[in-house]
């Protein structure tokens, strides 16, 4: 096997054909693993000006058999400045992806990449893979490996709700729902005479700016009414809000169901990509002129999964990181993340860094257990 590193846009834009390719006959691809996912961030977030690209492929018989979408990330932090390399954007399951021959095969193709990840040692501190997924044959391959398993832990859950199950919306709102939410929808639309909208992409040309607004007025009713000053809305950012809007445009992955008023406002909005008959919940807000309803979000539920049946567009939400009550309330099924993280110790620097991570965690137990007595 050869190994190839990209560093450079034109490298990463020439990867198109074999990602794709990859990215459809790889099972344990997501969302968050396709190239048109991968460039667009890119294309947005280097201009940031902290990361560098480090996208590493295997090479068969000169074909491309396997891509680990990687950069390296610039921080500062508590005073130390060090080189992160990690995944390539944002999202909640990040992997490799690779050719589906065989698992010895496969296993190969993620053992060149370590090699190549440990050959490049020069170029950074830490090495942080976070949102790996149970099931995925990368995370098999760390857990199995001597040196990186104990490297390797819980980092959070994602709750999934399978649909495929049930006949129909009839068989699954008699089984499937909790009987609140049931109860919650038809007192709702006793109030309020609602309406479902639902945009692929940039069908509505105005929806970005209308989501965007909703999310932020949200954000200050939290903030100004419930004393959330943590709250932040990520339509603030001007790099996201970049990527976004290039990322709606003509994108009929972007799926995006909105509950409207009779005067045409938004209710609630829940912003999810489709891939592999999957909706992966992205984002979501509600107007706080109706936040004296406490259950909007399962009215809304409620009416996509509705949508979901009479339209056939997947048959599983997958509602994404954080193991939050609601999303339990419907569904028992789950996904469990892993992060691995691995230091380079062969630096004097990172020891350094290291050493003065345990002296304050050390400093931090001491002063706990002074308030304790």
């Amino acid at each position: 096997m050869d190994t190839k590193i990209i560093t450079d846009d034109e490298g990463f834009r020439q990867l198109q054909e074999d990602w794709e390719r990859l990215e459809q006959q790889d099972p344990d691809s997501t969302y968050y693993s396709t190239f048109q996912y991968n460039y667009a961030w890119w294309q947005v977030y280097k201009k940031v000006g902290d990361k560098k690209l480090f996208v590493i492929c295997i090479y068969r018989d000169n074909r491309v058999v396997g891509i680990a979408p990687l950069m390296i990330r610039h921080l500062e932090k508590k005073g130390m400045s060090y080189d992160v390399l990690c995944f390539l954007g944002k999202g909640d399951y990040l992997t490799f992806i690779s050719e589906k021959t065989n698992e010895s095969s496969e296993l190969k193709v993620y053992k060149a990449i370590f090699a190549a990840i440990e050959d490049h040692k020069d170029a950074w501190d830490k090495c942080e893979l976070t949102h790996l997924s149970n099931g995925t044959q990368l995370l098999y391959y760390l857990f199995r490996h001597d040196k990186y398993n104990p490297q390797v832990g819980y980092l959070t859950s994602c709750p999934v709700l399978k649909l495929g199950g049930f006949d129909s919306f009839q068989h699954f709102a008699q089984e499937g729902v909790y009987p609140r939410a049931r109860k919650t929808n038809e007192k709702f639309r006793k109030e309020v005479n609602y309406k479902l909208k639902v945009y692929y992409g940039d069908d509505n040309k105005e929806l970005y700016q209308r989501v965007s607004e909703v999310h932020k007025l949200e954000k200050e009713y939290l903030r100004t009414q419930k004393g959330r000053m943590e709250r932040r809305s990520i339509f603030d950012d001007c790099h996201n809000e970049e990527f976004f809007k290039r990322y709606f445009e003509g994108n009929k992955q972007v799926v995006t169901f909105i509950l409207e008023d009779e005067a045409g406002e938004i209710i609630i909005y829940r912003i999810c990509y489709l891939h592999r008959g999957t909706l992966y919940g992205w984002n979501t807000g509600y107007s706080p002129k109706y936040s004296y309803f406490h259950s909007l979000s399962d009215v809304l539920m409620l009416e996509m999964i509705q949508y979901i049946f009479e339209h056939g567009i997947g048959h599983q939400i997958d509602y994404g990181a954080g193991s939050y009550p609601w999303k339990f309330k419907w569904t028992d099924q789950f996904k469990v993340n892993y992060s691995f993280t691995m230091w380079n110790l062969s630096k004097n620097k990172v020891k350094i860094i290291r050493f003065m991570a345990r002296v304050r965690k050390a400093i931090h137990t001491v002063r706990r257990k002074g308030y304790a007595h």
